[in-house]
């Protein structure tokens, strides 16, 4: 899954084969992998990539030198190698194809108001957005809880990119209906929600990849809505825990703690729907910036 996004980054090159990874007689490491797809994109393309790793399973790319614009996760197509590795020169050589593909098309604007979904992001997302000098360049984004934003995306079966506000005004789109349409859009193109409970905490995803636009659907916090905790720790992985259940929380709390002290959470604050009202839980934090209203223009 490619993530597209305008930001940018120093160039990196790796001696690397995709070839002579999958010669060898052991199953890759998901490291390996991302590194010999790496390597299948640079000796594909005809220019020089930007390239920046971000995790054993994910790196930036982008088809000029300083600008790496768009993220690569692996961990499906990892998965999926795992499953076949005799396959997995095959599998690098089209997920390469298909990468290199996709940045040098750019991304599809076709049937623009029916693509349009939000997704839960940390504030650090918007931080190269935020330096654009131009404010059409800016990325569009509305506070959410904790240390999340509500990012306009762009969803299709092979990326999800990020909105600018000049992408808007090019559709002759408002903000505030483009989050309006978002929120039909996400339930629709969310796909089937795959539930697995342990230590008493739901661990909630998505077909589709979207999952962390359903925390931030209204129905998810309202008047008549549950009472429960949330914690965003991958983009398509949720943990939830009813308000109720002492046990679940704490261990949800614990889970949070390692991973984010690990540097492995997407986002960095356990948050708290009551009475319809968002709040941080974890860490803690003054009342007075408590409560936001994801809902609301601004």
């Amino acid at each position: 899954m490619l993530q597209r996004f305008a930001v940018i980054a120093t160039s990196l090159t790796l001696g690397l084969s995709a070839g002579a990874y999958a010669a060898e007689d052991h199953t890759m490491s998901v490291l390996e992998f991302r590194n010999a797809i790496i390597s299948a994109m640079q000796s594909e393309y005809e220019g020089e990539l930007c390239v920046k790793r971000l995790s054993d399973d994910s790196f930036r790319a982008g088809p000029k030198e300083d600008d790496c614009e768009y993220y690569a996760y692996l961990d499906s197509a990892y998965a999926a190698y795992q499953e076949a590795p005799v396959q997995g020169a095959d599998m690098i050589g089209q997920t390469a194809t298909d990468y290199v593909r996709l940045m040098t098309a750019g991304i599809d604007e076709t049937n623009f108001e029916e693509r349009l979904v939000v997704q839960l992001r940390p504030t650090s997302y918007m931080a190269d957005s935020d330096k654009e000098e131009d404010p059409l360049e800016e990325l569009v984004a509305r506070g959410f809880a904790g240390d999340m934003v509500a990012v306009l995306m762009l969803d299709s079966a092979e990326t999800l990119a990020a909105v600018s506000a000049g992408q808007l005004a090019e559709h002759g789109l408002s903000e505030d209906r483009a989050f309006q349409l978002a929120v039909d859009n996400t339930r629709a193109r969310m796909g089937e929600v795959h539930v697995d409970e342990y230590r008493k905490i739901d661990f909630m995803s998505s077909a589709n990849g979207l999952i962390s636009g359903q925390v931030w659907l209204p129905e998810t916090c309202n008047a008549q809505s549950r009472d429960a905790v949330y914690f965003v720790y991958d983009r398509n992985g949720i943990m939830a825990v009813n308000l109720d259940n002492v046990l679940g929380i704490s261990n949800l709390i614990a889970v949070a703690n390692g991973l984010v002290v690990q540097g492995e959470s997407l986002t960095s604050s356990v948050i708290r729907c009551k009475s319809g009202q968002w709040t941080q839980l974890w860490p803690s934090q003054s009342a007075e910036n408590l409560t936001l209203s994801p809902n609301l223009p601004g």
